[in-house]
């Protein structure tokens, strides 16, 4: 793709792929710090936009997993999902390239 407005399509859902990431990161990290039930506004954030990301993993994932362990999970398969992403759109010719 020569085009380079046309890589919206790489940038766009790889942008969104990698802030969904570094949230799960830092409410895993946040968890660390603070209880489950905290009403830090910090804290709160993080879990109302985690969620959602949480809770289909949670059902993907067998019940006898406990809950750290499936954060941990959300973010190794949304790695997972941006290097899919980043295979499929090389190997349509869609990501940018660096021409030396």
């Amino acid at each position: 793709m020569n085009d380079e407005t046309g890589f919206w399509l790489f940038i766009l859902p790889n942008y969104v792929l990698a802030t969904i990431m570094y949230t799960l990161i830092g409410r895993y990290l946040l968890s660390i710090f603070f209880k489950a039930d905290s009403q830090l506004v910090i804290w709160r954030v993080f879990c109302q936009l985690t969620d959602p990301v949480l809770g289909a993993v949670r059902t993907l994932t067998p019940a006898v997993v406990p809950p750290g362990l499936v954060m941990v999970l959300a973010i190794v398969w949304v790695i997972m999902l941006r290097v899919f992403l980043f295979l499929a759109l090389l190997k349509m010719g869609m990501s940018p390239r660096v021409d030396l």
